[in-house]
């Protein structure tokens, strides 16, 4: 019988959690979270994600919160390289994992945010962000056109992270057409079984 439990969609940043299962072949039951019914608030979920966010997962009598810790202790439940298979790899991997998330991720998510909250940024709001985002999108693109995935020649879950911050591009609908290696690589690590099976 399966122990481990994840919670939220497999979309945003719940899909990395989904997406490195995936890859993994870790068995676990999906369970949906009901924003809109106040199930995030609920005590019960509360003890799992003190936030009330999602994703998050239990494993046993483990909880955890946070969609890149939840993948850190997948692979290193499994045992996998998923991480990288040296430790320059695995900390490039997690570079590339946390630049993204601390830089380009919060203005795609900003500009995405009326296709959740029906209300449009201000003017001074989206040219904020374009702006930040035409200084940070080259440091990425110039890194894929150098290497084949962020952390070198292999795949790893920093291509996971990475992809699942960068496709809120595609909820905003940021025009990303000028970075042809992003683009490029984009289509490579999304066109993986895995990718696809984690989206269901």
């Amino acid at each position: 019988m399966t122990t481990i439990k994840l919670y939220g969609p497999r979309m945003g940043s719940a899909l990395r959690a989904h997406w490195v299962a995936a890859e993994l072949g870790t068995k676990y039951e999906s369970v949906a979270v009901d924003f809109a019914k106040g199930e995030n608030r609920a005590e019960s979920f509360l003890k799992i994600s003190p936030m009330g966010q999602v994703p998050a997962l239990v494993d046993g009598d483990f909880n955890l919160a946070e969609s890149m810790a939840i993948c850190s202790y997948l692979i290193d439940t499994a045992g996998s390289d998923l991480g990288g298979k040296t430790a320059q790899q695995r900390a490039l991997a997690w570079q590339w994992s946390l630049w993204t998330a601390l830089n380009p991720h919060p203005h795609l998510s900003k500009l995405a945010q009326p296709m959740w909250t029906k209300q449009a940024n201000s003017p001074e709001d989206e040219a904020e962000c374009k702006a930040a985002l035409a200084k940070y999108l080259p440091i990425l693109e110039a890194r894929l056109a150098a290497n084949p995935f962020v952390a070198g020649s292999d795949f790893t879950v920093g291509d996971i992270n990475v992809a699942c911050a960068l496709a809120y591009a595609a909820y905003s609908k940021y025009d990303m057409a000028a970075y042809t290696a992003i683009n490029a690589w984009q289509t490579k690590v999304t066109s993986r079984p895995a990718f696809n099976h984690a989206r269901g």
